[in-house]
């Protein structure tokens, strides 16, 4: 059974890598390098199609059962320090994406797997800091990393927000499958990954741009935006 409904959003939560800010090519390719010098022989296309999204530590158990290799302290010590010299040197904001947030009119805040202390690094080398500043939300410092949808579910807690409206923004299946698992409304930004594949994961819209995004947010936060419902699941 299908039916159609408007619904209104009042706050929104941005994913940081790959919707903030384009870490996703830099962070890959420096880990591509260094599993490749381990002795992992993964190209960067494999990364960007099975490991985009995780925390890295689930990235690392990951290569560990696919490959069988088991990386240790050593290899993240020096990963990390490569990842962010590169990332320090690159890094730059996602197009568009600064006035998304700097005409927003609703309460936001960002939810990544990756560590807070990263996020802050990263939002800070883009002019994103002062937008976000007391708003981070880190699922890997919370033991809990994406798809589990503990950090949404503890942002709408805080807030003192309903799940259902609750918009959140992500780029990867994994992060898709976390907002949707916490009962909240999610948009697909189709950049790194197809749109039909965040499709698939539970997004009730795809776009392949910022101003598509914000215009839909615009809709969303009037309730004039009508969103299908397939038996009472966005």
């Amino acid at each position: 059974m299908t039916s159609t409904t408007k619904h209104k959003i009042a706050f929104v939560i941005f994913d940081c890598d790959g919707v903030l800010v384009d870490s996703e090519p830099i962070a890959n390719r420096v880990f591509m390098e260094a599993l490749n010098r381990a002795g992992v022989a993964i190209t960067l296309s494999e990364l960007f199609a099975n490991y985009v999204g995780l925390s890295l530590e689930q990235g690392l158990a990951r290569i560990n059962q696919n490959y069988g290799v088991l990386l240790g302290n050593d290899f993240l010590v020096d990963y990390k320090v490569a990842r962010d010299a590169a990332l320090a040197e690159e890094i730059k904001p996602i197009a568009g994406v600064t006035d998304v947030i700097s005409q927003l009119s609703l309460p936001y805040c960002v939810a990544s797997n990756s560590e807070a202390s990263k996020v802050e690094k990263m939002l800070s080398l883009t002019g994103l800091l002062a937008y976000f500043e007391g708003r981070i939300f880190s699922a890997a410092d919370l033991g809990k990393p994406k798809p589990a949808p503990d950090v949404y579910l503890k942002i709408a807690a805080q807030f003192g927000v309903n799940p259902a409206a609750c918009l959140v923004i992500e780029d990867t299946t994994t992060g898709v499958r976390a907002g949707v698992a916490a009962g909240m409304k999610v948009i697909g930004y189709a950049a790194t990954t197809s749109a039909q594949a965040l499709t698939e994961a539970g997004a009730f819209q795809v776009f392949k741009t910022m101003p598509e995004i914000q215009q839909s947010i615009i809709q969303l936060s009037a309730g004039t935006q009508s969103i299908s419902e397939r038996d009472g699941v966005l």
